[in-house]
């Protein structure tokens, strides 16, 4: 069984950590600052750096971060270092999806995971993790990461903070002059949007592990 963890948390960790080395190298490229590389969430459990970016380790494997000065560029740079990420969990998705298999399950996450299915289904990182712990055979696997790369590439387009999307909407309302008092509601209103949808997602995932628990 430990494999089976061992093998997820790589599979989850390697998503995030895909994702963040885009945003990092577009940031390089547009002459950005990048404070620090990180997988996971809480305080540190490894770190080094490496002349002005530190990477880092930390306890909760569920997702990571990228700390860019992004607001020090201009809008017109900030956008390719935005969509790095996102772009980069589409194309990695689209490599792995096994050939000839058909992507049948919409998803929203940071992470979703599951067999090809007809029905709509939206689930977060639990959901992902207890699939990727069920996938037996190396093609399943496969399969499962590719739909987490796409899901984490798909969802972080939505324009709602703290998600790039809603940055890259931020970014295109400065180039337009949108007055900051409009940015700042924007940022509120896309926030608790974000946060409502993201407990509707683990109330989902809690339910969905309810029979496990039986």
């Amino acid at each position: 069984m430990w494999y089976r963890w061992l093998r997820a948390t790589a599979v989850l960790c390697g998503t995030v950590l895909v994702h963040e080395l885009a945003h990092a190298a577009a940031a390089w490229r547009a002459g950005g600052r990048v404070r620090e590389i990180a997988v996971g969430f809480g305080p540190r459990l490894l770190a080094r750096r490496v002349h002005e970016t530190t990477f880092s380790v930390r306890p909760l494997l569920v997702g990571g971060f990228a700390a860019i000065d992004v607001e020090e560029l201009p809008p017109e740079r900030r956008v390719p270092v935005l969509l790095a990420g996102p772009l980069a969990n589409l194309l990695l998705g689209l490599w792995l999806l096994p050939r000839g298999a058909a992507l049948r399950t919409a998803t929203l996450s940071a992470g979703r995971a599951g067999a090809p299915s007809s029905s709509v289904q939206i689930s977060g990182v639990v959901g992902a993790m207890v699939m990727l712990l069920r996938a037996a055979h190396p093609l399943a696997l496969r399969h499962l990461a590719a739909q987490i790369n796409l899901s984490v590439g798909l969802a972080n387009l939505l324009p709602l903070l703290p998600l790039d999307g809603g940055h890259l909407a931020l970014a295109k309302m400065e180039a337009k002059g949108v007055p900051a008092a409009g940015r700042n509601f924007y940022r509120h209103a896309s926030a608790l949007v974000f946060f409502w949808l993201l407990l509707q997602v683990l109330a989902g995932d809690l339910r969905r592990l309810r029979p496990l628990a039986r």
